[in-house]
């Protein structure tokens, strides 16, 4: 490593070329993780990708430039960041790795609060138990990842087979969505609320019918039971039939007064007209 050049920006494009595109399996896959990382855990463009130093070396090493390939890799746009304490184990590391060096001093530097360790202990200060100020861990550190998949909302980027790889979501991720996708769905305390009420008013339904059912079942034995209640239950009016009505005795002709005659003969009444009296 001693004869290393350093990772220089007009490299990406004579490199690029022999980097494949990303499959569209896999970009299915890599794009359906970033969504639930951002639906899930806040996370949002650009992304902050903590870069350690045998990671950016891992880069330099298969001439991968960052700032070209990590967005192609997470399918977003990406700000790469390192600290104090990489930039520090890098230098102590000497000619080595002056290519590294060299490149995490372009990167935007988080002044940490770290004593004195190694760049994986500063690592894990900075994510924290729930990675408050969501980073992107790359690294190739297989220790620092194996610890990194015990924190929910944690992605870790990894160089592999010459192209940068999303790792797949932990366990501890997995269920963290899960849940959080449960708490999501589940009613919130005025909606509780009112199915409680609605839950009361069925099971009174259900007791008033069963109640029915057993007055029924009194009244069918004969044991006076239902007898007794049945003057308590207030019976419906009956219902008026529907039909034809009677004659309205308004629009009825009156009979005609007739008077008896000698010898068993009916005779007829004559009406009798008034005259009207003319004027003067």
């Amino acid at each position: 490593h001693a004869g290393r050049a350093p990772f220089l920006p007009s490299s990406p494009h004579s490199s690029s070329t022999s980097h494949a595109a990303m499959k569209p399996k896999r970009a299915k896959a890599v794009r359906k993780r970033m969504a639930s990382y951002c639906h899930t855990f806040g996370f949002k463009e650009p992304y902050r990708v903590l870069c350690d130093g045998n990671f950016i070396q891992a880069a330099l090493d298969f001439k991968l430039y960052l700032k070209e390939h990590m967005p192609k890799a997470l399918i977003g746009r990406c700000n790469m960041v390192t600290s104090n304490c990489i930039r520090a184990e890098l230098k102590s590391l000497g000619d080595d790795v002056s290519g590294a060096s060299l490149v995490a001093k372009r990167f935007e530097c988080i002044r940490c609060k770290c004593a004195k360790g190694t760049a994986a202990d500063c690592i894990k200060n900075l994510v924290g138990k729930d990675n408050a100020e969501h980073f992107v861990v790359a690294t190739q550190d297989q220790a620092l990842r194996m610890f990194l998949r015990h924190t929910p909302g944690v992605p870790v980027v990894v160089v592999a087979r010459g192209e940068i790889i999303l790792e797949g979501a932990s366990k501890e991720t997995v269920a963290f969505t899960a849940k959080h996708e449960a708490d999501k769905n589940a009613p919130d305390d005025k909606e509780r609320k009112a199915l409680e009420r609605k839950r009361k008013i069925l099971d009174g339904e259900e007791v008033v019918a069963a109640m029915a059912t057993a007055i029924l079942a009194e009244k069918d034995t004969g044991d006076g039971v239902g007898g007794w209640l049945e003057g308590k239950v207030e019976q419906p009016p009956p219902r008026r039939r529907k039909g034809p009505k009677g004659v309205n005795p308004l629009a009825m002709k009156k009979a005609t007064k007739v008077s008896k005659g000698g010898k068993g003969q009916i005779v007829k009444k004559k009406r009798q007209h008034r005259k009207k009296s003319g004027k003067g």
